[in-house]
């Protein structure tokens, strides 16, 4: 008898709740998988969440001395095969990893 066992998963799962809160935490996975499934991108709200608003709305940091730095929009998808999302790390995302 064989077993198969698919998992679908670029990583991002295996973040705790507040780094998968965090849009640099999940651009760092994002960068080396270039891809998310839907079933990680979907396993809890927090994950959903943030997904959603790296592709959707613009960041705006505000820094401790008041200023704000925009970064827009941080991933754009590309397509994929079901379940597999592919993504590109867009200028603004770049951005936020280099700083």
């Amino acid at each position: 008898m064989n077993v198969r066992i698919d998992r679908f998963s670029a990583g991002l799962d295996e973040l705790t709740r507040k780094q998968q809160a965090d849009p640099k935490a999940v651009l760092r996975v994002l960068e080396i998988t270039k891809r998310f499934s839907c079933f990680e991108a979907s396993e809890n709200d927090v994950i959903a969440r943030t997904i959603t608003r790296m592709i959707h709305k613009g960041l705006i940091l505000k820094k401790s001395d008041g200023t704000k730095t925009e970064y827009g929009q941080l991933i754009k998808t590309t397509g994929g095969d079901y379940p597999w999302t592919t993504v590109e790390i867009t200028e603004g995302g770049k951005r936020l990893l280099n700083e």
